[in-house]
């Protein structure tokens, strides 16, 4: 009975090794160039700004989020924009708020909550024009996700700290990656 529940034990330990990302430990696979991702770093400077800029094309976007006559699409890692749906036959791009590290939107009055890597921000909405940040809410969000790159069973280009905040991933050929998700 005990070897039974063992192997179950090993069999869950194999798993859920296999879903964590990190390094490799094996070397054979790391001397090779591979296919993979790497970082694309911001100062930490460039990572806290936050403007309000004229519209942009929809690129790569994530979540929609809906108020009034408002439409709020998120780009992936670059902020939101702003679309007036007065007329829902001929929607227009009007704004784009750019945010690095921007992945999830909510609004509430007029208040939008935007994540900006880890900290979290609450944006003055009133005037979709004219979005203003009126608070920053730092380290507020759990740190790390950006470190990998937002696919699975890829190798990467492990991220250093040292030299920025990973505002993005870049596809290349790799030598020697040391880090596979």
């Amino acid at each position: 009975m005990k070897s039974r529940h063992l192997r179950h034990f090993q069999a869950l330990c194999v798993l859920l090794a296999a879903t964590l990302p990190g390094c490799v430990t094996d070397p054979e696979e790391v001397k090779a160039e591979k296919e993979g991702y790497q970082p694309i770093y911001i100062t930490r400077q460039e990572a806290l700004q936050v403007n309000s800029l004229p519209a942009q094309p929809l690129r790569q976007t994530g979540k929609i989020y809906v108020k009034d006559t408002l439409v709020f699409v998120n780009e992936l890692n670059k902020g939101f924009h702003v679309i007036d749906n007065k007329n829902p036959r001929s929607p227009k791009n009007i704004a784009f708020v750019s945010i690095p590290g921007n992945v999830d939107i909510a609004v509430k009055g007029n208040t939008l909550y935007a994540d900006n890597f880890t900290d979290l921000l609450a944006l003055d909405i009133a005037d979709p024009k004219n979005i203003k940040l009126v608070k920053r809410i730092t380290k507020a969000l759990p740190q790390g996700i950006q470190n990998y790159p937002p696919y699975q069973n890829v190798f990467f280009e492990c991220a250093d700290t040292a030299k920025g905040v990973v505002a993005g991933w870049k596809k290349t050929t790799l030598k020697n990656p040391k880090c596979r998700r």
